[in-house]
């Protein structure tokens, strides 16, 4: 059997296919038929009856539930961090203790409900009730409900050892019933998990792969966008500049500000023309003071339009490599205003504040795209293609990479962001 959309080769019977994720079930099918999952008419096989409470949506999504306390763990941990600082200010210091609690509460509950519509799917539909691997979903999601009691409270014992429980066999219900969407009765089978496991990260790396993924390859069209800069060249420029603005008490802040963007420039390749830049600090001192002067007097209200006015600076000055610079003539330029930069921030803010951060790869591409569609190089505006969904690859590379390097890695993550975001850069036409 092969998908319809993917053409992916898939087990006969599949309600879903393991590599794009789309439903199989035949538009024409009548609501008599029998679902693949083993729950009769009530079946997510039948269109527009695979909901997330139905007992098909119930019995694929609820074993995800048993990552709880691996996540509430880690999100519990960062706003630890944010609390030690956080929580100086009275008022700042209520916020966070209010989101620990409701964060607290809503991963204990999760899985709790997860474990009661598991039960109820297995009583309620048709699943054979003396087989063991049907009540491994309903274990799973209690012991992750055991779990975050455990983090909770500060049971440290219980809290690792049920957690562990849980994620292990959480692993195989992902491959062998969210993935895959077999029923829950269906026997464990590792080496299968495994299989599925590996199908899975090879197709969502053939269809967003990740810059590293790329330069393996090999594939640097001469015609398409990227970003030829290195870590190692960013980190020696981040050291120079740290120095260089301790030693000079920030006064050298708009020639090292400069000396940043022009490496930047002079290593993006758009539709296979390399950018150049122009700026000296000595032409961006005076606005630059301007900038400061502003954001004193305004008591830093200013500070908010900051952004936008470096953002017009540095593209009057950037230009396609190799072609005639007119004078007088505004061929690159950014027509962005400061009340909508400040309308995404407002948003992005409020977003990665309740997500933790969780949702920056979406956050990040939606400022990339509003930068690109107001920005104009001699004459050719950009556009911005990328996604959060392809972005969270490269997400999870850097953020675990700069944690365990205690920060050295940012450099290299810097520049990773900077191919993603110039990968999917074009002209338009």
């Amino acid at each position: 059997m092969y998908c319809r959309f993917c053409g992916e080769k898939i087990e006969d019977g599949s309600a879903f296919c393991p590599m794009c994720g789309k439903s199989l079930a035949d538009p024409n099918e009548n609501s008599g038929g029998t679902g693949p999952s083993g729950n009769g008419g009530d079946d997510g096989g039948i269109p527009g009856t695979d909901k997330l409470l139905s007992n098909a949506g119930i019995e694929r999504f609820a074993p995800i539930a048993a990552f709880a306390p691996i996540a509430m763990a880690v999100l519990l941990t960062v706003v630890g961090f944010l609390t030690i600082i956080l929580t100086k200010n009275p008022v700042t210091g209520f916020i966070v203790k209010a989101l620990l609690l409701i964060m607290a509460l809503m991963f204990i509950l999760f899985p709790i409900a997860a474990t009661a519509g598991l039960i109820k799917v297995i009583l309620t539909g048709n699943k054979p009730k003396n087989v063991i691997w049907v009540w491994l979903a309903p274990l799973a999601t209690c012991f992750a409900s055991i779990s975050c009691l455990g983090i909770k409270f500060g049971w440290v014992a219980v809290a690792w050892i049920f957690g562990i429980l849980a994620a292990l066999l959480g692993l195989d219900l992902l491959a062998r019933v969210t993935i895959s969407n077999k029923p829950i009765e269906t026997p464990v089978n590792v080496a299968e998990d495994i299989a599925i496991y590996s199908r899975f990260v090879k197709a969502y790396r053939e269809k967003y792969p990740t810059s590293k993924d790329l330069e393996r390859a090999g594939y640097v069209d001469p015609e398409n966008s990227y970003f030829d800069g290195s870590g190692f060249d960013l980190l020696a420029l981040n050291i120079l500049m740290t120095i260089v603005l301790i030693v000079t008490c920030g006064i050298a802040f708009p020639w090292m500000y400069c000396k940043k963007v022009r490496w930047v420039k002079q290593h993006t390749v758009i539709n296979g023309h390399r950018l150049t830049f122009t700026g000296t600090g000595a032409s961006l001192i005076g606005q630059w003071i301007v900038n400061e002067i502003l954001c004193v007097i305004t008591c830093g209200i200013y500070s908010f339009f900051v952004y936008v006015a470096l953002k017009k600076w540095e593209l009057n000055h950037t230009f396609i490599d190799g072609e005639p610079i007119v004078p007088g003539m505004q061929s690159s330029y950014f027509d962005g205003n400061s009340f909508q930069y400040f309308g995404y921030g407002i948003v992005t803010t409020i977003a990665l504040t309740f997500t933790l951060g969780l949702i920056f790869p979406w956050t990040a591409c939606m400022l990339e795209g509003w930068e690109a569609k107001h920005s104009v190089i001699n004459g050719r505006r950009l556009s911005f293609s990328g996604s959060g969904i392809a972005l969270l690859g490269e997400y999870i590379i850097i953020f675990v990479l700069t944690l365990i390097t205690f920060g050295i890695y940012s450099s290299w993550g810097e520049v990773r962001l900077n191919k993603f975001f110039v990968r999917h850069t074009d002209f338009v036409n």
